[in-house]
């Protein structure tokens, strides 16, 4: 009877044990799938670990991107270094903060000293020194900064180390031809948007040999070492009144004959040569320059006689802030009028361009 009861109390732990053996075993099937469909499931662990892989990666890829955009971004501001002109000049570029347009190229200068640019990529990168001004080979041009809006404007300018009143110039003139003051309000609008404009960096010039009979046929060039362009009128209207036939005809086909697509061009204005004085000496605005100073005196500075052969950026004491033969008695043509039949004289022809304000600045 007592071996009985004992096999019996074995089997019920025996059976207990198998029960409980069998209930950890399903425990564990459970667990294992539940544990099995956590990790491997459309949305389980392993999906979420690679999920966070792929974002993690793509998330640093764009971080690392975005690094490197803003850096280039800070330096281009900190340094004033564009994005380089490459084979084909310009392309919204920069240098110093200067723009430098589609089919030009950085040839040196800094924007207080004066950019320099060239339509030739030989010139790219040369420098702004006489000696190698004298071996750059395109037309080249010189940024003139308008940043301060107000200061647009003409001023009663210095003759013979005095000031002289304006009260009978205007701009534009009210007798001019017929699209003047349209073009005057474009040209205004452009370097008032674009905070300047670019000026020619020598006298107009042409390697031809000028004189009283030559005309207009001879092209224009903007280089070192050629012939003035003299020896001609502002037109060839004697009222002043008719664009064609001189200086402004020359000026207004500038960008066209040499194929500029991105720029425009034009005989200068006399609120953009008060802004060349303004950039060469601030003290030109207030009328307080210093008797030294080269907008009030510019005496044996870019003198040239008329009968004789005279050649653009021969003396490199003529330069100022890196543009040549601006003062002396190079006495040429603007867009200003005298009472109602003259045009203003002053101290040099300058060629320039400013931006369409459908390229550069689109």
């Amino acid at each position: 009877m007592e071996k009985l009861k004992k096999f019996q109390r074995m089997s019920q732990e025996k059976g207990i044990t198998l029960v409980a053996l069998v209930i950890t075993i399903i425990i564990l099937i459970i667990l294992a799938t539940v544990a099995i469909n956590f990790a491997f499931g459309n949305n389980g662990l392993i999906q979420r670990a690679e999920d966070a892989r792929d974002y993690y990666a793509n998330d640093t890829s764009y971080t690392d991107e975005s690094i490197t955009n803003v850096e280039s971004y800070l330096d281009e501001i900190i340094n004033g270094v564009g994005s380089g002109n490459g084979g084909s000049g310009g392309g919204n570029t920069t240098e110093d903060g200067v723009p430098i347009p589609d089919g030009f190229y950085y040839v040196g200068g800094t924007k207080e000293e004066g950019v320099v640019i060239s339509d030739n990529p030989a010139d790219e990168n040369k420098g702004t020194s006489h000696e190698v001004a004298q071996t750059l080979v395109g037309n080249q041009f010189v940024w003139i900064p308008v940043e301060n809006d107000s200061l647009f404007q003409r001023y009663a300018g210095y003759r013979n180390g005095s000031l002289r009143s304006i009260t009978n110039y205007s701009e534009p003139f009210a007798n001019g031809y017929t699209t003047e003051a349209d073009e005057y309000e474009a040209m205004k609008t452009s370097v008032l948007e674009n905070n300047g404009f670019y000026v020619g960096r020598y006298e107009a010039g042409t390697t031809a040999t000028r004189s009283s009979s030559s005309g207009i046929t001879d092209p224009v060039v903007i280089k070192q070492g050629v012939n003035v362009y003299n020896y001609i009128g502002w037109s060839n209207s004697t009222d002043m009144t008719n664009e064609t036939g001189g200086a402004v005809e020359l000026s207004k086909n500038f960008a066209d004959a040499n194929g500029y697509t991105s720029v425009t061009s034009t005989l200068i204005y006399g609120v953009q040569w008060d802004a060349i004085m303004n950039f060469i000496d601030p003290a030109y605005a207030t009328g307080s320059c210093e008797e030294s100073s080269f907008v009030r005196d510019s005496s044996g500075k870019g003198w040239y006689d008329q009968s004789g052969l005279t050649t653009t950026g021969s003396n490199a004491n003529y330069a100022v802030k890196n543009i040549y033969d601006l003062g002396g008695n190079v006495a040429e043509w603007t867009m200003e009028a005298y009472g109602t039949n003259y045009r203003v004289l002053r101290g040099r022809r300058l060629r320039l361009f400013w931006f369409r304000e459908s390229s550069f600045f689109s």
